[in-house]
């Protein structure tokens, strides 16, 4: 990482990759004692400078490299997300409710899914 903020960038990966470790996220694994034509799927780190000026980086598996079957299952995806419309509703529902709100910013959040028994993929960390 180059430029001035190189340090700020620095210390959000390490925060995202410590997170990762209290959750157990992931087990290191030497190249070397993966099993003979594994599959490694690359990865990639998200970078976002917020509104607060806060660093954010994120952990990125390259999702174009995983393919059906091999990788996942293409019939049991879903993405629970709330897009901005849905957002905008909620919030005109609780002014005219009288309701309060609060935003919070959950930094480590996980999604969590569940493996066939033996199941194992492999992920390349980026330097």
């Amino acid at each position: 990482m180059t430029g001035p903020d190189k340090d700020k960038w620095k210390e959000a990966v390490k925060e995202e990759y410590g997170c990762m470790e209290k959750h157990k996220v992931f087990k290191p694994v030497l190249r070397t004692k993966l099993p003979k034509n594994t599959k490694v799927v690359t990865s990639t780190w998200a970078m976002k400078k917020k509104a607060n000026v806060t660093y954010q980086a994120r952990l990125n598996a390259r999702g174009y490299e995983q393919r059906d079957q091999e990788h996942y299952d293409a019939s049991s995806i879903a993405a629970p997300v709330a897009n901005n419309m849905t957002i905008c509703v909620v919030m005109v529902f609780m002014l005219m409710a009288g309701w309060c709100g609060h935003i919070v910013n959950v930094k480590d959040a996980f999604l969590h899914g569940d493996f066939e028994d033996g199941e194992e993929i492999y992920m390349e960390v980026p330097q």
